[in-house]
């Protein structure tokens, strides 16, 4: 919704606000590519209804250029094999560097210890100097993730001879979204599923997971509910034009 002459109003947190007066009329400042894009994340709300129960935003949206994406993995010593990070955790930013990224957000999800099924979730959108360039790095994720089917990934935890072992599961690709299972387990030894996808759309990739960690065995059945949450962003970038 506008404001009136002379007062500003936000859309989705994404206008920047309003310029000085030019020739006795109020002008909107250009919102950013990155802060555009965090219109095109979902609200907690619906995040919730994707995933079958509540989920709290953790914090603010991390909003603005390839170097908002998470970067505690950079090399071998903190992912092995590292060229299948990207299909066991979403976002990342050194599988992301190697295209032309021009603007980023992401945000996690969360409401742990009330026996829910979901348990977390994190979505974001990546986008890239052109659509070619989208598209490339959509084909390049896909051949990863094919290849890295029935690899066991083992994440660094910062103590000696430990790690987390992810392993890659049941990857598909249906038109325009990639999706994967990735099976991890907690330190008491119980595994569980995150679902994880990622969508094209025009110049832009979206990515998330969902982790399904309820503690009941009919809780952890995988439901599409990553590959929903990326239909939801694609929907979003397709009406933001």
């Amino acid at each position: 919704m506008l404001g009136t002459l002379g007062g500003c109003a936000a859309l989705g947190g994404a206008l920047a606000g309003c310029a000085d007066s030019v020739d006795g009329a109020a002008q909107r400042e250009q919102a950013s590519p990155a802060a555009l894009l965090q219109q095109v994340l979902p609200t907690a709300e619906e995040v919730g209804n994707v995933v079958g129960n509540p989920l709290d935003a953790a914090g603010p949206a991390k909003v603005g250029a390839l170097d908002v994406l998470p970067g505690g993995i950079r090399d071998s010593s903190g992912a092995d094999p590292l060229e299948c990070l990207g299909a066991v955790t979403p976002l990342m930013r050194v599988v992301y560097e190697s295209g032309d990224v021009t603007a980023a957000a992401w945000r996690d999800y969360s409401r742990f210890g009330a026996d829910l099924a979901a348990s977390s979730a994190e979505a974001g959108v990546v986008r890239f100097g052109s659509a070619t360039e989208a598209k490339r790095m959509f084909d390049r994720f896909a051949r990863q993730w094919q290849s890295c089917e029935g690899t066991t990934v083992t994440l660094s935890i910062g103590v000696p001879g430990s790690g987390i072992a992810l392993t890659v599961t049941d990857v598909r690709v249906d038109g325009p979204i990639l999706s994967a299972t990735i099976v991890g387990g907690d330190p008491d030894g119980k595994f569980f599923p995150t679902e994880h996808a990622v969508g094209l759309s025009a110049d832009s990739l979206v990515d998330a997971d969902v982790a399904v960690t309820g503690p009941a065995p009919a809780q952890q059945a995988v439901d599409g509910r990553a590959v929903a949450l990326v239909q939801l962003m694609l929907d979003k970038l397709r009406a933001a034009g």
